[in-house]
């Protein structure tokens, strides 16, 4: 359901900002910053520019040169850039041993092991940075994702939900925790993401909306579809929301705009649908015009077909006539023989 995670890199986790400064503090850092560019190292300044740049091959060497003892750190960015893994994995080792960089160097470590295969030690390589750095946005991200790969989606939206909160920023994370909430079916928690989800993104759209309508949240869902053109699964979608706020009628106007290739390969289109315990129901038009509700008593039961009539005023079933605002109400009590 969820688009493949990637990993954070790590140096865009050394570039993040701190926030809560007031003007002068600010300014007082920046000077500092500048009175440090002017007398530190040149070959660790230019070196450590370049892997920004991700010129990874020029900075190797430059920094190779360099005695800040910085420059072991990006030295080994820069091979893990261009690379050279093990080298990379050997220089990051060193910093660890000398204090410099302990967690990022014992996350990058880890995400050299699971380049490797060895998903085992990358997982605990990241656990080592957050025992050094409890709020590490990348650490809990690698976490989070590898918890979901595992269908532990609870573990999954604990450490989707740190890294979200480290880095609010951060789209993949909110994405990841909709994802893990959602799939244990905790459709509210899921639905309060809405806004910090991209929309124009994968079938991120498509699935808020599904959630939507789970909850009957059938207007707001509505109105969270842009203009223009839209996804096959946002449109297939959008039905079912008609059919919830509008009625059937209103629905099966919308279904006939659909391209016959969107449902001539399932030879139907979905009109509304609704779960009341054991109880499964689907309203369907057919690819040969008709109208049918499908009841499905349990899992092991057979599904049992009523065609439908529908019209603007309302819907007939068995004889019996139900007005369009009461039908959805109704259906519960219609598969059940009521």
């Amino acid at each position: 359901m969820m688009k493949r995670l990637f990993v954070l890199a790590s140096v865009a986790l050394l570039l993040i900002a701190c926030g809560g400064k007031t003007t002068q503090q600010k300014q007082a850092d920046r000077n500092l910053a500048l009175l440090e560019e002017n007398t530190a190292d040149p070959d660790f300044v230019k070196g450590r520019s370049l892997v920004m740049e991700e010129k990874y091959a020029e900075a190797e060497t430059i920094l190779a040169k360099s005695a800040d003892p910085e420059a072991i750190f990006f030295r080994a960015l820069a091979l893990q850039g261009m690379g050279k893994s093990d080298d990379a994995a050997g220089l990051f080792a060193v910093c660890i041993q000398n204090g410099t960089q302990v967690a990022e160097s014992l996350y990058n470590i880890g995400l050299i092991a699971y380049e490797k295969g060895d998903k085992e030690s990358a997982a605990a390589r990241m656990n080592d940075v957050l025992a050094k750095e409890p709020g590490h946005a990348g650490a809990h991200y690698f976490l989070a994702s590898v918890a979901y790969e595992k269908n532990d989606m609870a573990a999954a939206e604990t450490h989707f939900r740190a890294a979200a909160k480290s880095m609010p920023r951060n789209g993949a994370a909110w994405e990841g925790l909709f994802y893990a909430l959602v799939s244990q079916n905790k459709f509210a928690d899921g639905w309060e993401l809405r806004d910090k989800l991209d929309l124009a993104a994968g079938d991120n759209l498509a699935n808020l909306l599904l959630v939507g309508e789970k909850l009957g949240r059938a207007a707001d869902a509505l109105a969270l579809i842009p203009a223009g053109e839209l996804s096959d699964a946002v449109k297939l979608q959008r039905i079912v929301l008609i059919a919830q706020l509008q009625g059937l009628a209103a629905a099966i106007a919308e279904a006939d705009k659909l391209p016959k290739t969107l449902t001539e390969t399932a030879g139907f289109a979905v009109l509304d649908r609704g779960v009341e315990g054991t109880l499964e129901w689907l309203v369907s038009k057919m690819s040969d015009g008709k109208v049918m509700l499908t009841c499905t008593a349990s899992k092991e039961a057979k599904p049992v077909l009523h065609e439908l009539t529908v019209n603007a005023t309302g819907v007939t079933i068995n004889k019996k006539s139900y007005p369009s605002d009461k039908f959805r109400a109704a259906v519960p009590g219609i598969c059940s023989g009521k």
